[in-house]
């Protein structure tokens, strides 16, 4: 196979295992965001905060003890990207990365949640699909003198 080819067949297959990647995220955030695990829990917003994003954005942080706990001396605090205010009470879910991430029953959020994943995979579809071509596409002949 020549150099060229190989170089294409590995690309394309980066490309691949990075939008399978991209849908895998998307899938568990999907599902952490409809709390379809059923772990969701309510947090008590004690502190907001603006903290700077990229871009020159900001968005705000909030975060409280998770409700439910036996003691306030062991209540464990839960940080959400939330645009509330102190006091108020959220349902969140945690993340398989860790993190909490609220969890909203509108239509359109839900939608969102439930649509994100088609897009990378779609890219991974594409990417592997290129892949194979690349693969199985067949070595171009050599130059024949007799076609002069």
């Amino acid at each position: 196979m020549p150099k060229g080819r190989v170089r294409a067949v590995v690309g394309y297959t980066a490309l691949t295992l990075l939008c399978a990647a991209a849908t895998a995220w998307c899938v568990l955030a999907g599902i952490a965001k409809l709390n379809l695990s059923g772990s969701a829990v309510e947090i008590r917003l004690a502190e907001c905060h603006q903290e700077k994003g990229g871009k020159g954005g900001s968005y705000t942080v909030c975060s409280g003890p998770v409700q439910g706990t036996r003691s306030t001396t062991n209540a464990r605090t839960a940080k959400v990207s939330y645009n509330g205010h102190e006091g108020e009470t959220v349902r969140a879910a945690r993340t398989p990365w860790g993190s909490y991430d609220v969890v909203d029953g509108g239509y359109v959020s839900r939608s969102i949640s439930i649509l994100l994943p088609v897009v990378p995979l779609l890219g991974t579809a594409g990417a592997a699909a290129l892949t194979v071509r690349e693969f199985r596409r067949p070595r171009q002949p050599a130059a024949s003198d007799g076609a002069s």
